[in-house]
């Protein structure tokens, strides 16, 4: 059985690598798992094509939350900028 979702539920979606650079990357595919603080903060992230295993959020607020989260193990990019892993992609908010 099929998981049911909001209408309102939000998912993020990939759109390409933050550079526009698409080899390699699952474009198309939804957020299905984030962890900022993996790889020593370098964010670890999974992706699925099925929306049914994405990850949901209530609003768009709450999907640019995570997309802008930053780790607490490792709050700063070596240029002093704060370290928001997922940014290395460009997604839309679905």
């Amino acid at each position: 059985m099929a998981a049911e979702f909001p209408e309102t539920a939000v998912r993020i979606v990939l759109i390409s690598r933050a550079d526009g650079r698409t080899e390699g990357v699952p474009v198309g595919s939804y957020l299905a798992s984030y962890n900022p603080e993996g790889d020593g903060g370098n964010g670890v992230v999974t992706w699925t094509r099925d929306p049914a295993q994405a990850m949901t959020f209530p609003t768009e607020a709450a999907a640019t939350a995570c997309y802008r989260a930053v780790p607490l193990n490792r709050p700063l990019r070596p240029d002093g900028k704060p370290n928001q892993p997922l940014t290395m992609f460009t997604v839309a908010f679905w």
